[in-house]
C-alpha cells in the first residue's frame, strides 16, 4: 500500500491512503496519485487532491444522493485495477459545484472506481445506462 504523510502544519502526523491512477484521469494524464481529504467532519463531500499536479475535485459517495445508482463497470475497467469482488470496490462521483446548491451537479457517467485492497483506481467511462455528466444533486 502506498501512503503519504500530511504536511507538518496540518493535524498530527498521520499516514493517509494514496489512490493510484496508472493512466491518470481523462484530460489529466499526469495526475496519478491522489488522496481523499474531508472538507469538514460529517460532510457529504470530500476533496480528491492530486499529489502530482495542481488538480483537485470535489467528490461524494453516489449512494448519498442517488441510492439507485448501480453502474455496470465493464470487464476491461475491472481488470485494470485488479478488482476480484464487487465488495472490494469503492465508487465516488465527481461533483461540479455550481453558483448555488440548485446548480450543483454530479458526473454519473464517469465514476471513480477504487480497488480498496490495492488502492488502484480508475475513472470509468460508462457506455451503458442513462447517465449524464451533469446530473442535478437535488439540493436547494
Amino acid at each position: 500500500m502506498t501512503s503519504a504523510t500530511r504536511p507538518a502544519d496540518q493535524e498530527p502526523e498521520t499516514e493517509v491512503a494514496v489512490l493510484q491512477f496508472d493512466a491518470g484521469l481523462p484530460g489529466f494524464p499526469e495526475a496519478r496519485s491522489f488522496v481523499v481529504e474531508e472538507i469538514a467532519p460529517e460532510s457529504a463531500f470530500s476533496i480528491l487532491r492530486c499529489l502530482d499536479a495542481d488538480v483537485e475535485f470535489v467528490v461524494t459517495s453516489p449512494s448519498l444522493f442517488f441510492p439507485e445508482y448501480a453502474p455496470d463497470i465493464d470487464d476491461a475497467t475491472v481488470e485494470k485495477i485488479g478488482l476480484a469482488e464487487p465488495t472490494d470496490a469503492l465508487l465516488l462521483i465527481i461533483v461540479n459545484v455550481g453558483e448555488t446548491l440548485a446548480d450543483t451537479t454530479a458526473n454519473l457517467m464517469g465514476p471513480i472506481v477504487v480497488n480498496l485492497k490495492s488502492l488502484k483506481s480508475v475513472q470509468a467511462v460508462l457506455s451503458t445506462g442513462d447517465f449524464s455528466v451533469k446530473t442535478p444533486l437535488g439540493l436547494s
